[in-house]
């Protein structure tokens, strides 16, 4: 979730060195730019290459093609309770799991228990997904990323200012806490800025893996089948030093266990498994990243990071929203 406030920064380096694309290839380069006040949120991505891109300003979700020349997004759905989408993830081949909720973005709250959980099928014959309501998550006013647990009915969700991870089943509907822990808090659940706690989670290799955005952690968890945990938490990264606070967001797991975090004002930070950061930073095309996800489709997609962005607060409102596409392959 975002940062209400725009914080600018220098341009830090950028290796423009490739052996495997073209010397003129950018290292980051925009997609798309939304219309003003579309807050982009999250992202997923289909098999087929698209882009699933939440925002959690409008309650719709938008599509992709990132291997078209200028790109322009269409409406898969827009849901007709909530006013915006934070989460979304796989859940099986082609079916995706939304998160749907009444938000106030200035206070980076939802009303109290108005979250759902829904469904959206592209795997069905037919030109049009099939949306199903699937779940409600009534004790909470800060629902944040969603994570499934493959080849199971459950999803995973952060609560940001509980600090616990919510289970929900799909089938049923049936919904409690999982886990919680200090380290998934906020740091001051009064302050905008510092309200946010445990924040994006992706599970991964058994792990939950979880970004806690005011503390600046990055961290795993070993969880069974119905999502209860069955190891110690580990901090694998702390994004902040002395000198240095940053709010970090979503993030995108690769194969062999490295990170992409999503981190604000305007940086992706990559944390290798062995915990070694590397910092990528761009004032100009990513303003206050919210989430990363990796192509896929092709190995060359598999390369590639999309990054969406929050955008800048301006007097005049939310502007420059939207999604950049990072060569991993240059960093």
């Amino acid at each position: 979730m975002h940062l209400i406030y725009y914080l600018s920064c220098l341009v830090a380096p950028l290796s423009l060195a490739s052996a495997l694309l073209p010397r003129n290839t950018p290292a980051i380069r925009s997609l798309y730019t939304f219309p003003p006040n579309t807050f982009i949120e999250n992202i997923a991505v289909r098999s087929n290459s698209h882009l699933l891109l939440n925002s959690l300003s409008v309650p719709t979700l938008f599509t992709l093609d990132p291997l078209v020349p200028s790109p322009t997004p269409s409406i898969v759905h827009t849901f007709a309770n909530g006013t915006g989408n934070a989460g979304i993830t796989e859940i099986s081949p082609d079916i995706f799991a939304v998160l749907n909720g009444i938000w106030d973005i200035a206070i980076q709250r939802a009303a109290f228990g108005s979250f759902t959980i829904w469904t959206i099928d592209f795997s069905s014959p037919g030109n049009s997904p099939i949306v199903k309501h699937v779940a409600n998550v009534p004790n909470s006013n800060a629902l944040n990323g969603i994570a499934a647990i493959p080849y199971t009915p459950y999803i995973l969700a952060s609560d940001s200012v509980l600090g616990a991870v919510w289970r929900i089943n799909i089938v049923t509907g049936a919904v409690n806490i999982a886990f919680s822990s200090p380290l998934f808090l906020p740091q001051n659940s009064s302050l905008v800025g510092e309200n946010i706690g445990i924040n994006g989670i992706k599970v991964h290799n058994s792990f939950l893996y979880f970004a806690t955005s005011a503390q600046g952690l990055f961290g795993r968890v070993l969880i069974d089948k119905e999502g209860d945990q069955v190891g110690d938490i580990e901090v694998l990264a702390n994004l902040n030093t002395t000198t240095t606070q940053l709010f970090v967001d979503d993030f995108a797991i690769g194969e062999d266990g490295t990170a992409w975090i999503a981190t604000h004002p305007n940086q992706v930070v990559r944390v290798a498994p062995d915990g070694t950061q590397l910092v990528i930073a761009n004032a100009s095309l990513l303003l206050n990243p919210t989430s990363a996800a990796l192509g896929r489709g092709s190995r060359e997609q598999e390369k590639i990071l999309y990054v969406t962005d929050g955008g800048e607060f301006l007097a005049t409102g939310l502007v420059d929203e939207g999604v950049v596409a990072l060569d991993t392959t240059q960093f």
